[in-house]
């Protein structure tokens, strides 16, 4: 099937998908499945059990945008992959929660009713791997064909199923983590890319001393050089504006060269444009320390380093921002991120009663107007 069959079909999914209607007290909600759920061509899909109230609810996004979000970014990168390299899904596309408005677990009705999409989604993407998260997105696959596979049996553990194979793992919400800690959760990330990689599907098993659980920021490479050379530039600058300054370089940059520099996502947060795993890569540097300053954090450049990954027209670009904005307060700066014209679109959506909190800014090189 070549690649361009695969997205009219999955185009023609998604239009399915979001007349659905079948579930009454999901029927309204956002229906999580997207270009913004991965690569409809990888070897390997992640299922997990539904779309959180604070996270893809919001976000669109599946696993992203809350705790649980958080720790798939951490599980994945420590492995060195990306959301570019996987496809995400749930085994139901909406957010179920319970009368007081909190995140309910879906009845069995409601896995089986959207099991004909998941199944969809699997035959189009046909993966070598279906990572399950979570003992409910295990027996979801029930429904498309009968396995006796449980989450205390075969966890980590690569099994047949349909055709393909199963790895089940335990999700990373916090509540999961009761049951399997995420230092776990890490080993199993492991086991997973020793089995199989998302570009070129299962290999052979290798060497399992080769195994690492050390963070790879490698995948973050450019936000990482970003932040050191704001943080070095300006000599020391508060976390507060640092994200203003990665916001308005990667927005203007995109402006200019239809491509951001991070190729981060950016959500809507109450104080502006976010990245939610930058606190990660503040912590990974080498090159920065933090500081306190009037019971705010302050970044400071720690290192003789000089050596930034970044070619020179984008540092030259990055300079002229700096000189822009650098004796801007945090007012003056946050301003200018709301005058932009995502901040502005999002704002006009909240002024008519949208809920936009957590919504993405900027996902990569696309801004919230061509994908909202």
């Amino acid at each position: 099937m070549i690649n361009s069959n695969k997205e009219k079909i999955f185009n023609s999914l998604l239009n399915s998908v979001n007349k659905c209607d079948i579930c009454p007290r999901m029927c309204n909600r956002k229906k999580v499945l997207s270009n913004l759920n991965g690569n409809i061509n990888s070897k390997v899909v992640f299922i997990a059990e539904a779309p959180g109230r604070l996270g893809a609810e919001c976000t669109g996004i599946p696993l992203y945008g809350d705790v649980t979000g958080n720790n798939f970014e951490t599980l994945l990168s420590n492995i060195g992959w990306t959301r570019d390299d996987v496809f995400i899904t749930n085994a139901i596309l909406c957010n179920p929660q319970d009368e007081k408005g909190n995140n309910a677990t879906p009845t069995k009705e409601e896995i089986c009713n959207c099991s004909y999409y998941l199944n969809m989604v699997l035959e189009l993407i046909e993966p070598e791997v279906v990572v399950t998260l979570g003992a409910k997105a295990l027996e979801a696959l029930n429904n498309i064909e009968n396995h006796e596979y449980t989450l205390k049996n075969n966890v980590a553990t690569l099994v047949s199923w349909h055709g393909t194979k199963i790895f089940p793992m335990y999700h990373m919400s916090p509540r999961a983590a009761i049951h399997r800690s995420i230092i776990q959760q890490r080993t199993d990330f492991i086991a997973l890319s020793h089995e199989v990689s998302p570009q070129t599907g299962l290999k052979k098993l290798t060497n399992k001393n080769n195994q690492t659980d050390s963070f790879d920021v490698t995948k973050q490479a450019k936000l990482l050089a970003m932040t050191e050379y704001i943080v070095y530039y300006l000599k020391n600058v508060s976390f507060f504006k640092l994200t203003k300054l990665l916001y308005l370089i990667d927005y203007n940059f995109l402006n200019k060269n239809h491509t951001t520099i991070s190729n981060c996502i950016y959500l809507r947060m109450q104080e502006g444009p976010w990245i939610p795993y930058l606190k990660n890569i503040v912590q990974e540097s080498k090159n920065v320390k933090t500081l306190r300053h009037n019971g705010k954090p302050t970044l400071m450049y720690s290192s003789n380093n000089r050596n930034f990954n970044l070619s020179k027209d984008e540092i030259n670009f990055i300079n002229e921002l700096l000189e822009k904005f650098k004796d801007s307060t945090d007012a003056e700066i946050k301003t200018s991120v709301y005058l932009t014209k995502p901040m502005r679109y999002i704002l006009r959506k909240e002024k008519n009663g949208a809920m936009m909190l957590k919504t993405p800014v900027l996902y990569k090189n696309c801004t919230v107007e061509e994908f909202n």
